[in-house]
């Protein structure tokens, strides 16, 4: 008799844990609102969807549960892009739900360039972009075609958001058209979304050197973007300006690389 007793209870223990297991699991995921919903696979059950309810940072979310895919609107449910949030998935059943879209949530690369023009700024050039769609707040690079390659011109911090936006940066440029490319780098450190665009300067006459003071400067006729290297390739100095100071180079011979141009020199 208390045998039998005791085979009931512990048969009440195992059922009672079965069911809380079936009616009172939860799943979580979280991330980073980039003005994406999140759709949530919501498997079946006999009596119907296994998803009882949603809560966005422990707050119960509008959303319809009776569905095949439940859709949470992140920005009627008060999040402001680029809030992170975590996402509190309570279902039954032994069918756990899965978050359709996890790379919405994470810095991945997205933009469309709308437009790029060089304009004048008092002696020196800027490049003006307009740019929309932006998945997430990512840095954008700027590489120039010249001397038969692709070089860095720059680097800017992206706003995010999918609204237009103009971003502007230093940019000498060369006299007449310049190839530009502008690309970001994904959540996995992969080049990604590259745009390459054509845009004529408003520059009617190119840079050249004015003066080459050993040991001392080198003067260029307008602001400009240098390098210089030393006779093994070595890049020794680098900005934009209309005169680069030489004095901290050691005894030797370099290159001053600016525009199409590649001038040697000495100190002495």
């Amino acid at each position: 008799m208390v045998g039998r007793i005791l085979k009931s209870f512990l048969s009440f223990i195992i059922v009672g844990v079965s069911a809380v297991s079936m009616y009172a699991a939860e799943v979580e995921f979280s991330g980073t609102f980039y003005e994406q919903n999140a759709f949530i696979k919501n498997p079946t059950l006999n009596s119907g969807f296994c998803i009882s309810e949603v809560l966005v940072n422990g707050n119960k979310a509008k959303a319809e549960l009776n569905t095949g895919v439940v859709v949470v609107d992140f920005a009627a449910n008060g999040l402001k892009f680029c809030d992170k949030f975590n996402l509190t998935v309570k279902y039954a059943g032994d069918n756990k739900p899965e978050l359709i879209n996890p790379k919405a949530f994470i810095s991945s690369s997205t933009f469309d360039l709308v437009s790029a023009k060089i304009e004048p700024s008092g002696d020196a050039y800027e490049l003006v972009l307009s740019i929309k769609g932006e998945a997430a707040p990512l840095p954008f690079y700027i590489e120039h075609y010249r001397g038969d390659k692709w070089v860095a011109s720059g680097v800017f911090q992206g706003k995010g958001g999918s609204a237009e936006k103009t971003y502007t940066i230093p940019f000498p440029g060369l006299v007449g058209e310049n190839r530009i490319r502008v690309y970001q780098v994904d959540s996995d450190g992969m080049k990604e979304r590259e745009k390459e665009v054509t845009v004529m300067s408003p520059k009617t006459s190119a840079v050249v050197v004015k003066k080459i003071t050993s040991g001392k400067e080198i003067v260029f006729s307008g602001v400009t973007e240098y390098k210089v290297v030393d006779d093994l390739g070595n890049t020794k100095l680098h900005g934009m300006s209309d005169v680069v100071n030489i004095s901290s180079l050691p005894k030797g011979k370099y290159f001053i690389v600016y525009e199409d141009v590649y001038k040697k020199f000495k100190t002495k």
